[in-house]
């Protein structure tokens, strides 16, 4: 549980990067044929996210601490996968929670979260899959594009391989 939800809401410069359509489209192929209620915990208004999947059938369910909803405390009675962009500042928090959940997830992270003791022993422990895009999405903030690589760290999606390099 985060303490103090106002840091929380205001937190590093690369928490607030908006999903570009195009990093949701890419994974639409690995999401298993079973899903059909997806849980989005971090969305915003007009989230791309949000937008794509249910342009593609499914049903989501959307939360965001600005909304009360805070991902650390709330979950909805039902779904089947969460998929989100965590705020980077915390994503070792959020993966933590999400395992602990123990539902099927797919987080878009920065790929250096595979670096790091902690973190290198809790995706040896979980059996953590990643989804490698071919070149880095263009998020927006304040009309900026990000500097960095990210991927799609995914677990309980039984994937073919433990990385998957996608073609985007």
């Amino acid at each position: 549980m985060i303490q103090n939800k106002i840091d929380y809401i205001k937190r590093g410069a690369f928490d607030e990067l908006y999903t570009p359509k195009e990093a949701i489209e890419c994974i639409l192929p690995y999401i298993p044929n079973t899903v059909k209620i997806i849980w989005e915990c971090t969305a915003i208004e007009n989230s791309e996210i949000v937008n794509v999947l249910e342009a593609n059938g499914f049903k989501v369910i959307k939360s965001h601490l600005k909304d009360d909803l805070d991902f650390f405390e709330y979950e909805p009675h039902q779904y089947d996968l969460i998929i989100t962009n965590p705020p980077y500042s915390l994503k070792d928090q959020f993966l933590k929670r999400a395992f602990e959940l123990d539902k099927p997830f797919m987080m878009l992270l920065p790929i250096t979260t595979l670096e790091g003791k902690k973190r290198s022993e809790m995706f040896q422990q979980h059996k953590v899959q990643v989804l490698i895009p071919s070149k880095r999405f263009n998020f927006i903030k304040e009309k900026k594009g990000s500097w960095f690589q990210t991927s799609w760290f995914t677990w309980k999606l039984n994937l073919k391989s433990d990385l998957i390099f996608m073609n985007v």
